[in-house]
Order: structure tokens, then sequence, then C-alpha cells
């Protein structure tokens, strides 16, 4: 697609058309209806970058904040041709969705933080996996999980984005990044296992009602 719309082929992390990101992923036929085929690379994830910034200071944001995705069809690997199927302008405006990737990124900087292995597992929008060949990759990039890049595509229009938690879902929007990001700083270790993706505010009182009665100075309230 860079070769057709005449741009340099650009590995850069910043977005190949000006403030917009050219990406290009493969759809599959299941069943008589078009879906993604696989997860889809954002950008290069680098361990100290992420450490320093925050979610709209990030390469990530950057990247993912507006795209242009071209969806092809995947035959086989044999590639004997590879039709358009769909193109699709995505902004990253939505604050439902802005607040859940923001998230996802704030575990996943925690875990580095806290010098905790980075997993596939990690993140319900986004994942920080290993790009490059063979097992012993270092390499890791955030990738888009399936959902998300059937929303990016426009493959599920109709389908609603909720938050996880409808007590604290006024908390979660752009004016309280700040408190949000403070809150998932203090998260105790235990609550970046199983659960993760449950409510953050939730998951600080719960933490720290447990912090209190193990130190023997809770009420039980």
């Amino acid at each position: 697609m860079e070769r057709y719309l005449g741009l340099p082929l650009n590995c850069s992390q910043s977005p190949n058309l000006g403030s917009w990101e050219l990406k290009v992923v493969p759809l599959v036929k299941k069943n008589g209806s078009w879906d993604v085929k696989e997860t889809m690379a954002i950008t290069m994830l680098d361990k100290h970058e992420v450490k320093q910034k925050r979610f709209d200071e990030s390469h990530l944001f950057q990247k993912m904040g507006k795209l242009i995705t071209v969806a092809r069809h995947w035959h086989s690997k044999a590639e004997p041709c590879s039709e358009v199927i769909l193109c699709n302008a995505f902004e990253l405006r939505d604050t439902v969705l802005y607040e859940s990737v923001y998230r996802d990124y704030v575990e996943i900087r925690n875990a580095i933080r806290r010098d905790i292995t980075l997993a596939g597992s990690m993140g319900k929008w986004i994942q920080p996996r290993t790009k490059g060949s063979g097992h012993g990759s270092n390499s890791r990039a955030f990738y888009a999980r399936k959902p998300l890049v059937r929303h990016i595509i426009g493959l599920d229009p109709t389908r609603s984005l909720t938050l996880d938690c409808a007590l604290h879902a006024g908390n979660h929007n752009r004016a309280t990044r700040e408190p949000l990001d403070s809150i998932m700083e203090r998260l105790p270790n235990n609550q970046s296992g199983k659960g993760r993706h449950k409510c953050p505010y939730c998951a600080y009182e719960a933490g720290y009602q447990d912090g209190l009665s193990a130190s023997g100075q809770g009420n039980g309230g």
C-alpha cells in the first residue's frame, strides 16, 4: 500500500501519513462473513519509553490515535492475490474505548516498572507480545487484539463498548487521566494478575481494604 500511494517504506515510530498511520490487515471468510485473521501489530514496545511517558505522550497513542486501515482478502500462504475488501478511517476519540486502551497501557507500564515479565495475556484491547523471528526473540511490540481490530476497521460498528464498572463509569474521562494513572500506580501486585480487567477503582479499594485488614488497622467497613 505504501508503494501504491507513492510513500517511502517507513519503519519509524512516527505515523507514516503525516498525523495518520496506515495499516493493512488480512481478512478471512468465516461462515460467509468477513472476519479479521489475526491481531494487528501497532508499534514496537520500548520499555524505557513506556516507563517515562503517559499514554497520551506515547508512541502507541501516536500510532493508533488516527488510523487509516486497509483490509485485504487473505487467501493462503502462497498469496496468489490480495483483493482490497474495505478501507476505514478511525480516530481514538470514543471516551470509553480511549479509557480502556489507556488502562491497558498503564497496566503494561506498571508491570515494566515492577520488573514483572510481560505476557500476551495482559491487556483487554492492547497486549504486549514478542515480535521477530524465532521463539527466542526479545523484541516486543504492542498488538491490538482481534475485537479491537474489528472495531478499528468497522466490522462491528453496532457493537456497544462498555466500561467494566458502572459504579465508577463517571470517573473514566480525559479530565481524570492523571488520577486514574495515580490509582493504578498504587494497585498492589496481586491486583495485576487474574481479574486485572475489573474496574481499577474497585481493585484499588479492595486492595486497600485488604492491606488495612492484614496490618490490623481495618475496621471491616
